[in-house]
């Protein structure tokens, strides 16, 4: 029996555990602990990925988007599987604790681990600590992701998004990281980061709205609609990006434009 890192959460919140399916649980969760110590990319995705479309050859427009759609649409849902496995697991262990259970060794280090790649202070694991590592652990509407994918990489046509499987325009600011851009910039040195793959740019993407300062207004909003029992829409998320880009409402306008007129490419 093998526990993948999908598996990894459900199998320490079972209460049932043979002793063999618990050394898997903690030989896991040490190579875990190994990679978010030394950064190494833990999560990448380390399967060969379909080659990319070449979308500038694609002159029909309704084509370009539906390949464009659904060539990134795959790598949201399984980075969005992911995190949902990962609150699941959180969720659970909440409630133990609002049920009066302890909590065994094994899970209290995965949450931990959890907060870490996070970025979460948590000074104990109580079910008030627990809330506000699960504001920051939480799916991302695809549509969202595909919408900005699109505004950011110019459809996938990008120098950055062929070259450097950067389809959300992150930068980096260490020499070599990534791609230069070809026009001076005002804002110091830095490069547009280079991704080994288009999952690991949906990967980096989708931690950074999770993770980063300037976007706490995003999981506000998502936080709001989830205690309210509502599904969090793209829509709604995406007055929380307002800092993406430093032409602010005018580029949430263009995003919610985005949305309505590829509606029908998204449903």
């Amino acid at each position: 029996m093998l526990l993948n890192k999908l598996q990894l959460p459900l199998c320490l919140a079972s209460k049932s555990k043979t002793t063999l399916v618990l050394f898997l649980c903690l030989l896991m969760m040490a190579f875990q602990s190994l990679a978010l110590q030394y950064e190494l990319p833990f999560w990448s995705n380390k399967h060969d990925e379909k080659p990319m479309p070449d979308f500038a050859k694609i002159t029909n427009v309704i084509q370009k988007k539906t390949a464009f759609f659904n060539y990134l649409r795959p790598f949201v849902d399984k980075e969005n599987h992911k995190i949902n496995t990962e609150r699941t697991f959180l969720l659970s262990m909440q409630q133990q604790l609002v049920k009066g259970y302890h909590l065994s060794h094994a899970q209290a280090r995965h949450i931990q681990s959890l907060a870490k790649q996070y970025q979460y202070k948590l000074a104990s694991i109580g079910v008030k600590p627990l809330m506000g590592l699960l504001d920051k652990v939480g799916t991302i509407p695809f549509a969202l992701v595909l919408i900005q994918a699109a505004k950011e990489s110019g459809w996938g046509t990008s120098r950055f998004a062929r070259e450097g499987h950067n389809f959300f325009g992150q930068w980096c600011y260490t020499k070599g990281c990534g791609l230069m851009p070809r026009s001076p910039s005002n804002h110091g040195y830095y490069e547009v980061k280079r991704f080994k793959s288009t999952q690991d740019s949906v990967i980096a993407y989708m931690h950074n709205l999770n993770v980063n300062g300037a976007y706490f207004l995003f999981r506000k909003i998502r936080s709001t609609q989830v205690a309210r029992g509502k599904k969090p829409t793209a829509e709604q998320l995406v007055y929380g990006l307002v800092h993406y880009s430093q032409r602010r409402q005018a580029y949430i306008h263009e995003l919610l434009h985005l949305l309505r007129e590829n509606k029908r490419y998204l449903n």
